[in-house]
């Protein structure tokens, strides 16, 4: 990787191996908080899919799973990007993590002395999903901040490919955890490491954690009015917007493959949940490619150009689930479908922290977020009444079909092809910039 992405103010790698970026101690914080509590959440995710499918044995109970997370997150979207924008940053994140710790703590106790109730545990993914709505865009309005432009290409590719490769270890440890030591020590795991992220967050200083504050003696606006600035500055920029409404049509398809990994394990391939956690772990290790490439190629200066191809091609990948399914050829596949997304959204979220004022970020993501997640919940109940009509290869060939086409459509045109940052400074409104990207359940 080169020095100029390293982004390095002590030198380069004097005084050891470690990257130049994580000498940042706050960014080594914030980085720690993030990877504890992304090998949590693999865990945890993976029990909650096993706790449901080994009770119910439903394609649309497993789905209602993703969709209570998402339902949050539409709810949501819009105010958690306001209060990101209006509050210290810092502070949210830690609410975020110590209720998502709590809400898993109670489904535990729950659980052992009552026993399985669906409606709890959608209720449970439900305030999972709400303050991860929440965490998110607080998260990434913050990392600008702590390690400045010239790390932030580096830094991000750190965070997803370390992130990839520990949620790999996770979810393959996940079957695992679940068989032989049960979802008491799965979920109990998943919380731990909230509780331990929260820790490490309170420990950020020195750094702009908050946005912009307001002149002194003018009228707070109200929050819908703040959102409402949100949604213009989106609506004002062309290659955000078809980003945004892109992103949102394709993860409409591809939800119906990513949803839905248990039952094309146990019904393809007649594998069981240890192996449903190393393929779901396979797609996660294959992200740390992706992310590298970003930072390593600078493929911000390209960036249209790179979500584009990269859509497109996971939309043949899901088709080769369908077309070859054996065990080698769909582990290469699943890998194959992280890599392209790790080089999409690590190439999304760089481009637009570099773009994006700092004071509007917040309500950036929150209304991305929004946009791009809106119809998801959509997407896994068809892909369930599919499944349960057709079997999980109808499934996933309309699923592949559908990527190829609403990318492809959105291929012709010109202000998604020539998005770009060219690392000067931010385009006026319509111009390059970027935005969208292509967010699973599977996020911290």
């Amino acid at each position: 990787m080169s020095n100029e992405l390293s982004g390095g103010t002590d030198g380069g790698r004097k005084g050891g191996r470690l990257p130049p970026v994580l000498k940042n101690k706050n960014f080594a914080r914030l980085f720690s908080a993030g990877l504890g509590s992304a090998a949590g959440f693999a865990i945890g995710q993976i029990a909650l899919t096993l706790i449901v499918y080994g009770n119910t044995k439903s394609a649309l109970d497993v789905a209602f799973i993703g969709v209570s997370f998402i339902v949050a997150t539409v709810l949501f979207s819009l105010v958690a990007g306001v209060l990101v924008d209006r509050y210290e940053r810092r502070k949210l994140m830690v609410l975020s993590d110590l209720a998502r710790a709590a809400a898993l703590v109670v489904l535990v106790f729950y659980l052992l002395l009552i026993g399985f109730n669906l409606p709890l545990i959608l209720a449970v993914a439900f305030i999972l999903g709400t303050f991860t709505t929440l965490f998110q865009p607080a998260e990434r309005a913050l990392t600008p901040a702590v390690v400045g432009n010239d790390q932030l290409p580096t830094a991000n590719a750190l965070v997803q490919s370390t992130n990839s490769i520990i949620q790999f270890a996770s979810n393959a440890a996940g079957g695992l955890i679940f068989e032989f030591l049960g979802f008491t020590v799965a979920l109990s795991l998943n919380a731990g490491t909230f509780f331990l992220s929260a820790l490490l967050i309170v420990g950020i200083s020195g750094v702009a954690v908050t946005a912009k504050p307001k002149a002194a003696g003018s009228k707070k606006p109200s929050i819908w009015q703040d959102a409402r600035e949100g949604l213009g500055y989106i609506r004002s920029n062309r290659g955000l917007l078809e980003l945004t409404v892109s992103s949102g049509v394709a993860n409409f398809f591809i939800v119906m493959v990513l949803q839905f990994f248990v039952i094309y394990t146990e019904t393809t391939l007649k594998g069981g949940g240890t192996l449903f956690g190393v393929l779901n772990g396979l797609f996660l290790l294959g992200v740390a490619p992706g992310a590298y490439a970003s930072s390593r190629y600078k493929t911000v200066r390209f960036a249209g150009k790179v979500y584009l191809l990269s859509g497109v091609s996971m939309g043949f990948a899901s088709l080769g689930l369908v077309a070859i399914p054996s065990l080698v050829t769909s582990s290469m596949l699943i890998f194959a479908l992280g890599v392209l997304l790790g080089l999409l959204n690590t190439t999304w979220l760089t481009t637009v922290q570099l773009i994006v004022p700092t004071e509007m970020q917040g309500r950036y993501f929150g209304v991305d977020q929004l946009g791009s997640t809106a119809v998801i919940p959509l997407g896994q109940l068809l892909g369930g009444i599919i499944i349960t009509a057709s079997g999980i290869g109808t499934d996933y060939t309309i699923a592949g079909i559908g990527i190829i086409l609403s990318m492809g459509l959105f291929a012709f045109s010109p202000y998604l092809r020539n998005l770009r940052f060219s690392g000067t400074t931010s385009p006026p409104p319509g111009e390059s910039s970027a935005g969208g990207g292509i967010r699973t359940h599977e996020s911290r």
